[in-house]
């Protein structure tokens, strides 16, 4: 068979103050060349693969990345690829591929940034799910800085972080586009790219990533791990004094984020939250229970509230790696599965009744109004808007009614994670009412609070905050002062802490606590606080680190 030959693409480009942008109108195709095609957003370079018979281009300027380096582009992915790992970029020592099922209508792809050592051929190596979706086009952004021993990949405004634990070439690295070489390749690509950008860091802002990934956690914090075991991932977290003075923390074990194995379990501690017991199961069922809260009331009980649904099942990658979990759900009947909940102790957190089903649920609990009642924050959809509702229900949790709407926002096309998400409800010393909304990527990722002073009944527009992170927990301190804890889910991830003192009107975030900055992806957070006797302060959260990788339980003492 003659020897297919793809010529070498010249790709104009623009360099100034280490920022390269790729001008694809400059192209001449020609050959087996990528196709230069154009619409109103601008031009793209067209790839397609067969076997070994591809497109490929070559960026003719060469870069350095061992001070750290950036490189993002958007890319429209064909529904069938011919290969198993088809290259979107590849340099030979940083590659930017596809995990993918050969010629499989509409199968489900994993995009993977894959780092080779240059002297041992070790590997590390980062992977996002990535569906397929006719027409849409995806941003991939690669970052690594030497200096910090980190890299990170981010698909569509989601990133994910990892330790370098290899030594790559990063010196003199030349580009390909569309397969692994630019000749006969098994690893050619089928779709689109385009905006094509890569800075060096003398064109990053002063200080750069490495200022931002080594910002130090505050003076004074302590921490203990409460529950973490190889191969578990153990996540969203509560922690409660019970009625004899010990703590209980409760939070879900599972196999992943979501899978069929999602359980609430419970561990007490008997020294303030030094040491902790082996968990136990309190509630599990078929499906996956999740985002457990604990509470102890003021006539003594004790309440735990979550969630369940069938988590695995809603994401087709996830559904097939639990084939025979996902037929029995289907066979029972879904609907039969799910639901919010919640669950009584009569004896001090020893034992938890029956599960009782409520119509409203959100990760932290509801608030407990001065009559022992519950206020419970939830979300809905209606008439094309996002909402926080507030369910009103008795000490029983029965009768429950929706008293009011707190906050609407116009539900964006599907893109549900830039919608209001996870609000928790705080009550004040002076009986108002304070509610904190999460807004994840790809929104801004700052708080918002809304206000109520006649019991729940009307609501303040919600307010953007200062505080970038989610979710948020609130705790009301002892002298008044409003603590919300979240989620830092940026470079450096993490937890992190800010003080209100005017019930959530201003946020002291020149002050703001870092509580944790080790994590390697932001697979964490949910952080839930209480103030103990000596007024220190314990949040528990969960987290991820390079020392060990599955999510596990921590807490952080602190002073606020």
């Amino acid at each position: 068979m003659k020897k297919l030959i793809i010529p070498v693409l010249l790709l104009a480009f623009s360099l100034a103050a280490g920022e390269v942008k790729i001008d694809l109108s400059a192209v001449r195709p020609g050959g087996q060349a990528p196709k230069l095609v154009s619409d109103a957003a601008g031009n793209a370079l067209e790839f397609t693969a067969s076997g070994n018979s591809v497109t490929a281009a070559g960026i003719p300027q060469t870069f350095d990345f061992r001070q750290g380096g950036k490189i993002e582009f958007e890319f429209q992915d064909a529904e069938k690829q011919s290969n198993p790992f088809p290259r979107l970029l590849e340099t030979g020592s940083v590659s930017l591929q596809f995990e993918a099922a050969p010629n499989a209508p509409g199968g489900d792809k994993i995009l993977k940034v894959l780092l080779t050592d240059f002297n041992t051929k070790g590997i590390a190596q980062i992977k996002i799910p990535c569906p397929h979706k006719t027409g849409v086009w995806h941003k991939a952004v690669f970052e690594i800085d030497p200096s910090a021993k980190a890299f990170s990949l981010t698909l569509d405004g989601k990133q994910h972080r990892a330790p370098l634990s290899v030594s790559p070439r990063l010196e003199n690295l030349q580009f390909i586009l569309g397969a692994s070489t630019l000749n006969n390749s098994p690893r050619g690509f089928s779709g689109r790219i385009r905006n094509i950008r890569i800075v060096t860091p003398h064109s990053m802002p002063a200080g750069g990533e490495s200022a931002i990934m080594n910002q130090k956690v505050s003076p004074g914090v302590r921490h203990v791990r409460i529950c973490a075991i190889k191969g578990r991932h153990y996540a969203f977290p509560g922690i409660t004094r019970l009625p004899d003075g010990d703590l209980a923390a409760v939070f879900r074990e599972g196999a992943g984020h979501v899978c069929p194995y999602g359980r609430i379990c419970i561990a007490y501690s008997k020294d303030g939250g030094q040491n902790w017991s082996a968990p136990t199961a309190i509630f599990d069922t078929e499906s996956d229970e999740r985002d457990p809260s604990i509470q102890t009331l003021p006539d003594g009980r004790v309440l735990v509230t979550c969630g369940a649904w069938n988590s695995w099942m809603f994401y087709s990658t996830t559904a097939s790696q639990f084939p025979s979990e996902t037929a029995y759900i289907k066979q029972s009947g879904p609907e039969k599965f799910g639901g919010n909940y919640y669950l009584f102790s009569t004896d001090g957190g020893k034992s938890f009744g029956r599960p009782i089903r409520v119509p409203g649920f959100a990760p932290h609990g509801p608030a407990i109004m001065p009559d022992g009642t519950f206020l419970q924050p939830s979300l809905g959809n209606d008439n094309g808007k996002r909402q926080i509702y507030l369910f009103h229900g008795s000490a029983n949790a029965e009768n429950w009614r929706k008293t009011a709407v707190v906050a609407e926002m116009p539900r964006s096309s599907g893109a549900l994670d830039a919608c209001f998400e996870e609000p928790h409800t705080a009550v004040m010393p002076d009986g108002s009412l304070v509610t904190a909304i999460r807004i994840p990527q790809p929104g801004d990722g700052h708080m918002r609070i809304s206000r109520s002073a006649d019991g729940g009944k009307t609501w303040s527009t919600p307010v953007k905050t200062p505080v970038k992170g989610y979710p948020q927990h609130l705790r009301v301190l002892k002298d008044g002062r409003l603590l919300a804890t979240y989620g830092y889910r940026y470079p450096p991830y993490g937890v992190r802490a800010c003080i209100s003192r005017d019930g959530g009107k201003t946020w002291d975030i020149d002050k703001e606590i870092i509580l944790q900055n080790n994590g390697i992806s932001d697979d964490l957070g949910y952080p839930v606080s209480i103030e103990l006797e000596n007024g220190e302060v314990l949040c528990v959260y969960y987290m991820n680190t390079a020392e060990h990788g599955d999510c596990f339980i921590e807490g952080a003492f602190f002073r606020p």
